[in-house]
């Protein structure tokens, strides 16, 4: 190789320094929209251009519906109606009609009402009405029928006898012209010894007795039981000119 002279490596030089020196005249490549970095003279580091490439938009996750909030149902308000004032007075109330045309002593524990007008004895205990007993009462005559009365139930009797006939189970009441009791209906014995009751179909419905009330066999033996004694008793007036 032959060695070369100090005008060879001038040239060289003057060469090195001009190629240097266009390049950094001539302004670098944008690459993706960013300038490159710039290349000082006299470096001899060549440096590698980075691009930017631009990245996708991140993807915003979706965001969940806005959950309704319940209210309470509000009170619909009510709205008071105003009464009207009238021309006319207002009528008062009519008194309230008890079924009974009668007093029923709700002041007694127990108390019987005997009415000739409905031909029933009526039980009450405190004024409420606990039985209604069809019976049948003296005969509108004037040595038969049943005068009004009050006072306390008497003694009880098994059995009388009296005008031709049995009476089971009386209790008595007051004195009349003989005495008068509440007791079952009358009867006979028929020939097996059997007893024969009369005027059953007058119960609840007319007079027809001597003086004294008759009720039924069976409703005889249920007053047995409830034992009437002592308690207080009204027998009404007999509607003779009702019952004639």
């Amino acid at each position: 190789m032959n060695t070369m002279n100090r005008r060879e490596w001038a040239l060289v030089i003057t060469l090195t320094l001009a190629a240097v020196l266009m390049i950094c005249a001539v302004p670098p490549p944008e690459i993706g929209g960013a300038p490159l970095p710039e290349v000082r003279a006299g470096t001899a580091a060549i440096v590698t251009p980075t691009l930017q490439v631009p990245l996708p938009p991140t993807p915003i996750p979706p965001t969940a519906p806005p959950t309704a909030t319940r209210l309470p149902p509000t009170a619909t308000p009510t709205i008071a109606a105003t009464a009207t004032p009238s021309a006319t007075p207002t009528a008062p109330p009519s008194p309230t009609v008890t079924p009974y045309p009668f007093d029923t002593r709700p002041d007694l524990a127990r108390y019987m009402y005997i009415d000739q007008r409905s031909q029933h004895i009526y039980l009450f205990e405190y004024g409420e009405l606990l039985r209604a007993i069809p019976c049948s009462t003296g005969k509108p005559d004037d040595n038969s029928y049943t005068p009004a009365a009050s006072g306390k139930v008497g003694v009880y009797v098994t059995t009388f006898f009296s005008f031709g006939t049995h009476q089971d189970d009386a209790w008595y009441l007051y004195h009349s012209v003989g005495g008068i009791y509440i007791h079952g209906l009358p009867y006979t014995y028929d020939e097996a010894g059997a007893k024969v009751y009369q005027d059953r179909d007058a119960l609840g419905v007319r007079p027809t007795s001597h003086g004294c009330i008759r009720i039924a066999p069976e409703d005889a033996v249920w007053l047995r039981e409830w034992n009437p004694a002592d308690i207080p008793f009204t027998v009404s007036e007999p509607y003779l000119e009702l019952w004639r």
